[in-house]
């Protein structure tokens, strides 16, 4: 498969200024030649590798488009094959016929994430590092930029290969003692053993501790702006959001489903659900309104209970903090322009933030609240490798639950053969992260999720 020469759109398609064709494979070079003419007349096999040349798209006798190709040479390429890169003016219609050039000669289409496949298939990227390319792509902020940019770099697989090194040695004296019982190997004690399986767990608690905030970092936090009716909470949403997202009036009960909104602040993602207001009603469709706020709440990662601050808080106000006090909560005093009142322990201590959906002022404050209470800018800032993708943390807990099997039975004097066993299953499931133990199944699973010409 990987000895076929492919080619893709590796530009979104659409009106733009330029458009890329991606080629790679053993005949890239000859496949541009035969619909490539360079204004100096030389074709791209004598070129040198990591250069530009002028020219135009053939189809036949009739011109495509005037074009710029560059030409790499393996293994200096992403693929570590042969590519060439043809920069086309942008558009449907000549980016789609540059791309039907090049694949009636001799080229086929690749398949979704097929180059970066093919990038970890010729060992230029381990899964892990190819996972992170779409996290990279699809990178909702500039945290989540961070983390899979740390990640493509090599920061979890240096990590794991760490872990795995001292597993696999591990395996290696175990193996030498069994084998070996009558020749000079120096005995590996229990005690040695015990303390090397130790620093294995260690290290996979380490990384494992990153998880949930690393789910944050990538998908987001799960925020419901909730109160009673009238308190600003669609204002809210709008400061948010730094758009008119949701209707504002002062009738209660304007908000009767739920509104999605996805923000951004200070590189913290926050997928925000704007919430009917809760009170007792006679009103059948705003109840149904009701019982959802109440259902996302109770899925809420993040609960923004907004009050007027203006007004005295009310039993109302009250009522609805019992039902959520439990919750990741922060009270919002809206209406801090018209001089919030002081609440004091009212509200039992939970973290406080005065705003103004109207003015914007208190955003900072709120923002800043957000990131401590959920120390994200501490992994930023670490520059350490974070577990932000599901199928690593299974793989990472399933490495720590067959290791601390194996220290299990070695305290229960079960024999090294036995307790290999487990310490071989926890060496696996560290593999299945940068893929060196990883099905072919779960790679093409991973490739195509992938979008074309990546």
């Amino acid at each position: 498969m990987t000895n076929e020469t492919i080619a893709a759109i590796a530009t979104p398609h659409g009106t733009g200024g330029i458009s890329i064709i991606r080629i790679s494979g053993p005949d890239s070079v000859v496949v541009a030649d035969r619909v490539f003419r360079a204004k100096n007349g030389k074709p791209l096999k004598e070129a040198a590798s990591h250069t530009i040349h002028y020219g135009f798209i053939y189809d036949g006798n009739h011109v495509v488009d005037e074009v710029l190709i560059s030409v790499m040479l393996a293994p200096n390429t992403f693929t570590r094959e042969d590519t060439v890169e043809i920069n086309c003016h942008g558009g449907l219609v000549v980016t789609e016929a540059v791309l039907a050039c090049v694949l009636k000669n001799g080229a086929a289409l690749a398949a979704p994430g097929e180059f970066t496949k093919r990038a970890f298939l010729n060992g230029r990227l381990d899964l892990s590092q190819a996972e992170a390319v779409i996290d990279v792509i699809h990178s909702p902020s500039s945290l989540a930029l961070s983390a899979a940019a740390n990640q493509l770099g090599g920061a979890l697989s240096d990590e794991i290969n760490q872990i795995r090194d001292v597993v696999l040695e591990v395996l290696a004296k175990i193996n030498a003692n069994l084998d070996y019982p009558e020749e000079d190997v120096d005995e590996y004690e229990p005690g040695s053993l015990l303390k090397d399986l130790t620093k294995v767990q260690d290290g996979l608690n380490s990384l494992l501790a990153t998880a949930n905030r690393g789910r944050l970092i990538r998908d987001g936090i799960d925020t419901v702006i909730c109160g009673k009716p009238n308190v600003g909470k669609s204002s809210v949403l709008n400061l948010l959001a730094r758009e008119s997202r949701a209707i504002v009036t002062d009738i209660a009960g304007t908000t009767r489903d739920v509104i999605e909104e996805r923000v951004t602040l200070n590189g913290i993602v926050l997928n925000v659900f704007d919430t009917a207001g809760i009170r007792q009603t006679e009103d059948r469709i705003e109840s149904l309104g009701i019982d959802k706020s109440k259902e996302y709440i109770e899925k809420a990662g993040l609960v923004l209970f907004v009050v007027d601050g203006s007004q005295d808080i009310t039993q109302e106000d009250l009522d609805i903090f019992e039902t959520i006090r439990d919750k990741n909560v922060i009270v919002l005093l809206n209406k801090c322009d018209l001089n919030c009142i002081k609440t004091g322990g009212v509200f039992d201590g939970a973290d406080t933030v005065a705003i103004s959906a109207k003015t914007g002022e208190g955003l900072t404050a709120l923002t800043n609240k957000i990131e401590e209470k959920f120390q994200l800018g501490v992994l930023s800032a670490e520059n350490r490798a974070v577990l932000t993708n599901l199928r690593h943390k299974e793989a990472a807990y399933n490495a720590l639950a067959a290791v601390s099997r194996a220290a299990a039975a070695l305290n229960a004097q079960v024999p090294y053969d036995l307790v290999s066993i487990d310490i071989t299953d926890c060496a696996a499931h560290l593999g299945e992260i940068t893929g060196k133990t990883v099905s072919e199944e779960v790679v093409d699973k991973i490739f195509a999720r992938f979008c074309l010409g990546k």
